[in-house]
């Protein structure tokens, strides 16, 4: 057993650990018995080494406390700083996610309640957030773009794919990121989807935002709409978009153009950890994900009327489903 877990099952009283699957980060989960509350989770997060410093269990603390005025979070119960261990309230098992696939017919209330939510994001949550705090002084800059893109093409194009990606993608993606960077004005949790929005009673609580950042208005919108995880339906890919774009007072024009653009990137950078989570981690239940979201990417380039990329999404669509059926 690792030694922090067993400090903070005497430490708190806790009984009975179980190790939960957790994310695609480093971080580890256990589900234990909690004296009053019934249960509770253990967050265990990397501790800093001599090489690197590791700031993911306090940026999570600050962000805990900012967003949770305004957007529902886990509640942390108790801290231990020197083993970067927290123990959060227990939401249960039941994403939004795995609500939909039971309840398909909730669709349409989840994604109302979903979009005042990015609104809240994009709106009170950007307009409150003093410049100075780390998580608005770090941006999608280039310099994180062409990061998400490297990784792509090494992960997804090259070793997934096992074939580098077409020249004319390469600089469509210099000029995306570009118009991108001069957009960076919203805060953004970052990994908005419905693998990191737990439902509990009526409510949908975020998770997984440790890495929020300053970006382009319709970034988390771009991951929710064109989930990897959930295909929505018309309606409710509508009420999505609505509350943001009240919320700016954009016309549907200028936000369908940004919309575009955060898709397009925002679609290769998950390719690119879809395929070091499959090849370097063998982690197989992010295999469906992967025909999804490239099914995604051909509707971004035909909304862009690209007729090159949705070319190419087609093939590389054919050759993920044979990669993933060989195993």
């Amino acid at each position: 057993m690792d030694p922090r877990l067993q400090r903070a099952l005497e430490r708190w009283k806790l009984t009975d650990p179980r190790p939960l699957a957790g994310d695609a980060g480093t971080r580890q989960y256990f589900r234990v018995g909690h004296p009053h509350l019934g249960s509770a989770l253990v967050v265990l997060h990397p501790l800093d080494t001599p090489q690197q410093a590791d700031d993911s269990y306090y940026e999570f603390r600050a962000l805990q406390a900012y967003l949770d005025p305004l957007l529902r979070v886990p509640t942390i119960i108790q801290s231990d700083d020197a083993d970067h261990c927290l123990l959060v309230e227990d939401l249960g098992d039941t994403t939004l996610e795995r609500r939909l696939v039971e309840h398909p017919e909730e669709e349409l209330a989840w994604a109302q309640r979903a979009g005042y939510l990015l609104a809240t994001l994009a709106g009170p949550l950007t307009l409150g957030a003093p410049g100075h705090t780390f998580f608005m002084s770090r941006a999608f800059d280039l310099a994180k773009f062409e990061f998400e893109w490297d990784y792509c093409r090494h992960y997804f194009f090259q070793d997934f794919l096992q074939k580098d990606p077409p020249r004319w993608l390469d600089r469509m993606m210099e000029d995306v990121h570009a118009s991108l960077e001069t957009r960076a004005h919203f805060f953004v949790h970052r990994d908005f989807h419905v693998r990191n929005l737990m439902v509990h009673g009526d409510r949908l609580v975020a998770i997984d935002f440790q890495d929020a950042r300053r970006g382009a208005a319709t970034y988390d919108l771009a991951s929710l709409r064109y989930d990897a995880y959930w295909d929505w339906s018309k309606e409710a890919g509508r009420a999505l978009i609505e509350p943001l774009q009240g919320e700016l007072g954009w016309n549907h024009e200028a936000l369908m153009e940004e919309l575009n653009l955060s898709a397009l990137q925002r679609s290769l950078k998950a390719l690119g950890t879809f395929g070091y989570q499959l090849v370097h981690r063998r982690k197989a239940h992010f295999a469906p994900a992967v025909p999804r979201t490239l099914r995604h990417l051909r509707s971004h380039f035909q909304r862009l009327n690209h007729q090159d990329g949705v070319l190419a999404s087609e093939h590389m669509l054919r050759l993920a489903e044979d990669r993933l059926l060989k195993g």
